[in-house]
């Protein structure tokens, strides 16, 4: 079955809501850009990929992106579309074995193939990363409201919905370092944790925004002086290179360490292992280059008994779906934010999965189960 053509729509989405308060930077009036690919082969078979732009996120511009996709095009026309390794090793060939590279634009290629080699095969994709440990998926939302009791509120409504996992943004990636503001923030996240129940995960995500470990020292000490919150966990509170910062936090503090925006490649994992720098990681797909790497992620935190959340950025359904056919194959039952597609007031794709009282429901359609629709797609597309 071989690849003969590599579709490209670039497309603006028109935002409703933002569930993390720096999605405010992320997007303009206008809406939020990505690219839709299509494969074509040499059958009646075709898989759909999703390549977000997100500047300020992913280093990614939506030219950048059109670049990147059109050189994978030259270089993939012919090959054996059922041939998933060799499919990367052709991508090697144009963008290096590791990252820079363009990992979002590899993510929509590689997710493509798997939908196209689901479709072949009858089955979805979530079988050909190994099956399922669970078809129910509990769902994560973000909440970004300013004042404490908002966010409360907020957090009360979510969890009544049947959301089992909260992201709390405690940090300024701008860098507002005024001791006001951090005593603002450390409200914002006792009012929410306060709100829930302990069954409920809370990840506070400081967006490495403190500076030090001592500074995210004395921040969690604060937060935990009256009482201490077992459900409570600490996400990417220094720079995403500061690996060894965060090895000395992961020792010296009560609450687990997630590691997000460190995690860019199987390599990297490793070196997060080596140095114990995480009890559990975010898992993007974007951002690692497409399923085929964030599966040997997993596989490499299995491993070494740290834990898997899976979080898609805003995307259409077809991104979300693609991470629920992942969070479906991982042991750990961590809540999954796959819920990017109805930030939008709407998304090209139908089908994937549904939302039922909190929980994902993906069904066992071939491939990732989502179908395209043309006509919507086409009062998406912009000029580029």
């Amino acid at each position: 079955m071989k690849i003969v053509d590599i579709e490209r729509f670039p497309i603006r989405m028109k935002p409703i809501k933002f569930g993390h308060r720096d999605q405010d930077q992320l997007s303009t009036i206008a809406g939020v850009e990505t690219v839709i690919i299509r494969i074509r082969t040499d059958s009646s078979v075709a898989g759909f990929g999703e390549a977000s732009s997100m500047s300020p996120y992913l280093n990614n511009t939506m030219g950048g992106l059109l670049d990147w996709l059109h050189a994978y095009a030259a270089a993939l026309v012919g090959v054996d579309a059922l041939n998933l390794n060799d499919v990367h090793r052709r991508l090697d060939r144009v963008g290096g074995t590791f990252p820079p590279g363009c990992p979002p634009a590899r993510a929509a290629i590689d997710m493509a193939v798997h939908d196209i080699i689901g479709k072949a095969r009858e089955c979805p994709v979530f079988a050909l990363l190994g099956g399922t440990y669970r078809t129910e998926l509990e769902l994560l939302s973000g909440l970004c409201a300013e004042a404490p009791d908002e966010n409360a509120r907020a957090a009360r409504g979510l969890v009544e919905d049947g959301i089992r996992g909260l992201r709390v943004s405690i940090g300024d990636s701008v860098g507002d370092r005024s001791i006001g503001y951090g005593e603002r923030e450390r409200q914002k996240l006792l009012a929410v944790l306060d709100a829930v129940g302990a069954e409920i995960y809370v990840d506070a995500d400081a967006d490495q925004s403190w500076a030090n470990p001592g500074e995210v020292r004395g921040s969690v000490a604060a937060i935990l002086a009256a009482r201490f919150y077992g459900n409570l966990s600490l996400e990417q509170p220094l720079h995403y290179l500061d690996l060894e910062g965060h090895a000395e936090l992961r020792e010296t503090l009560a609450i687990p360490i997630v590691l997000d925006e460190s995690v860019v490649s199987p390599e990297a994992m490793m070196q997060i292992v080596r140095l114990g720098a995480a009890d559990r990681i975010v898992l993007k797909i974007g951002r690692v280059g497409g399923l085929h790497n964030a599966h040997q992620i997993a596989d490499i935190c299995e491993a070494a008994a740290i834990g898997v959340s899976v979080a898609s950025r805003p995307a259409t359904k077809l991104g979300d779906a693609a991470h629920c056919h992942l969070a479906a194959t991982l042991r750990d039952p961590f809540p999954v934010d796959a819920q990017g597609h109805l930030r939008f007031e709407r998304t090209p794709f139908v089908g994937g999965f549904e939302i039922e009282q909190g929980r994902a429901i993906l069904g066992d359609a071939p491939g990732l189960g989502v179908d395209l629709d043309e006509a919507v797609l086409r009062t998406m597309i912009v000029d580029t």
